[in-house]
């Protein structure tokens, strides 16, 4: 639907023949009249769906290019009410009022480059901002009031990396930071206003504050050592001790565990890297002969990981 029907006081056509079909934890929408096929989303309150094309009319189904613009519509209880077009539009999401959210990915150059945008349900615009820098996902929250967008790695010190956030009912993108736990799967925000909550494949829900002060770190930590996330336990061995101690140093043990547990067989440099960490936590507890055997089973996988000089202290101690 135009904005000119719109301010006219038009009302948009039912579209014909809806059919959504999920695949995958995907979504996507095949939609008669007007044509139309694509990735789509609901609004939490299932009655809008935000659906998008990352490719033309033409047969192009998404990917580097340089030419044909996608598609998208919203579509408000079976009735499409916007109809638009972008050069790569990916990642869509609607609020419960309409308002919704998409990446644009842009056409292939030789930079790194994407255009966030955020529309009203009749499909005028409410902000665009531009990034040097490939988007990774977006979101918006369930009220409409805020939306977020996160970029990935480039060398735009400014753009590199962050999350954005943006005002809509001001029209203005207001914090950019980057998260400490990294680039999140889905985004949400609190009922109170104050916070911005990211949500990951595994673990739960974590909170920063606009300002990106990251409110739930410590339950970041122990969630990630208790499925045995080999990094965090890596992490939290430089952030406390080289070599942990006592009920900590056994704590960590359990959760290398299982985390090598987890470890598939055809990966010989993860396994070693555990192993690593485990012997390094059995060194200091004083269970020098394990942890030999562990340092030098983490060098028979991966002769990188700088534990020869260890392994010939522990071998004259042992010896001694």
């Amino acid at each position: 639907m135009s904005i000119l029907s719109w301010l006219k006081g038009e009302k948009p056509a039912p579209a014909a023949g809806i059919e959504i079909r999920d695949s995958g934890g995907l979504s996507f929408i095949t939609v008669q009249s007007p044509s139309f096929y694509g990735s789509c989303e609901r609004s939490a309150n299932g009655r809008y769906i935000v659906a998008w094309r990352d490719g033309n009319d033409e047969g192009t189904h998404g990917g580097a290019r340089t030419e044909g613009k996608g598609r998208y519509l919203l579509i408000d209880n079976d009735r499409v009410v916007a109809d638009g077009r972008m050069e790569r539009p990916n990642d869509g999401h609607v609020a419960d009022n309409g308002c919704f959210v998409l990446n644009d990915w842009r056409f292939f150059t030789n930079q790194l480059r994407g255009t966030f945008y955020a529309f009203r349900p009749d499909g005028s615009e409410i902000l665009r901002q531009k990034f040097r820098a490939n988007l990774y996902n977006c979101g918006i929250a369930r009220d409409g009031h805020f939306a977020c967008c996160q970029t990935a790695n480039s060398d735009s010190e400014k753009d590199s990396s962050v999350l954005a956030i943006f005002d809509l009912e001001k029209g203005n993108e207001f914090a950019r930071w980057r998260p400490e736990s990294g680039c999140a799967s889905r985004y949400a925000f609190s009922d109170d206003g104050a916070h911005i909550l990211l949500s990951y494949n595994q673990g739960p829900p974590l909170r920063y504050t606009f300002a990106g002060a990251f409110v739930d770190r410590g339950l970041w930590i122990d969630s990630s050592l208790e499925r045995g996330d080999l990094y965090m336990i890596e992490r939290v061995i430089k952030e406390t001790h080289s070599k942990p101690q006592g009920a900590f140093a056994r704590r960590l043990i359990a959760c290398i565990d299982t985390g090598l547990a987890t470890v598939p067989a055809n990966d010989p440099r993860t396994r070693g890297f555990g192993l690593k960490l485990r012997a390094t936590c059995l060194d200091g507890v004083e269970e020098w002969a394990e942890a030999l055997a562990a340092y030098e089973a983490a060098l028979a996988l991966d002769p990188k990981l700088g534990v020869k000089r260890r392994i010939d202290q522990l071998r004259k101690k042992l010896a001694s």
